[in-house]
């Protein structure tokens, strides 16, 4: 009997020390399908006088997490009080014209970087875009060969591009392990609608902004360029 007890004592102790190594569980498990929502967002992209631009937003839905994206005890759903936000490089376009179709493709090299932040004592503002980058990096893609088509006689714009993650790091939410990586391990495929209506944004260097909202869509290891 003492033998027994010892070995129940013993196997006790090794499951104890196995749960106290495992690391907490992510949030996403298993790879998400191709074409399943990743996430959505949304965003204003700046113009200069120039011609080049940037872009600012957060997240507003992360498939896999039902903790709040917002910091609701301070206001209400919205930039000042997304957890989530993003801030790209400032990047410039070539434009090619196609009757009433004005279109907008970036350049591949190098290609714009998009960084998203977790900020979990948000205080953004649209006419402050170093508010959109603060807190803990989280992640970052670059963004390959895009395209903006604008309807010269109509009020909206469509911008599609694809992307590939350059890094993604561990985060807490909700008390739950993210990472960004296990949304769309392949990369993702964003599908942005555009007001084409310009809102001031108080700037000299940037000083309009166009609104905007969309979604990232997963792709496939082998949907990539």
């Amino acid at each position: 009997m003492q033998t027994i007890g010892l070995r129940v004592s013993i196997l006790a102790t090794a499951l104890l020390a196995l749960a106290v190594s495992i690391p907490p569980m992510l949030a996403q498990e298993g790879r998400p399908p191709v074409g399943r929502v990743a996430y959505h967002f949304v965003a204003r992209l700046l113009q200069s006088p120039t011609g080049t631009f940037f872009v600012i937003g957060y997240v507003n839905f992360l498939d896999g997490v039902s903790a709040p994206l917002f910091d609701v005890a301070h206001g209400v759903p919205g930039e000042k009080t997304a957890l989530m936000t993003f801030r790209s490089d400032v990047f410039s376009a070539t434009q090619i014209s196609n009757g009433n179709v004005l279109v907008l493709n970036w350049h591949p090299a190098p290609a714009p970087v998009v960084k998203f932040y977790l900020n979990n004592s948000p205080n953004q503002d649209w006419n402050q875009p170093d508010s959109f980058s603060g807190g803990q990096l989280i992640g970052s893609f670059s963004a390959r060969v895009g395209q903006i088509a604008i309807v010269l006689t109509g009020s909206t714009a469509v911008v599609t591009y694809s992307y590939d993650w350059m890094s993604t790091q561990n985060f807490s939410l909700g008390g739950k392990m993210v990472n960004l990586g296990r949304l769309s391990p392949g990369g993702g495929t964003i599908s942005n609608y555009v007001s084409t209506v310009p809102v001031p944004t108080g700037r000299k260097d940037f000083p309009t902004a166009l609104t905007s909202a969309g979604t990232s869509f997963v792709i496939g290891p082998g949907s990539k360029d």
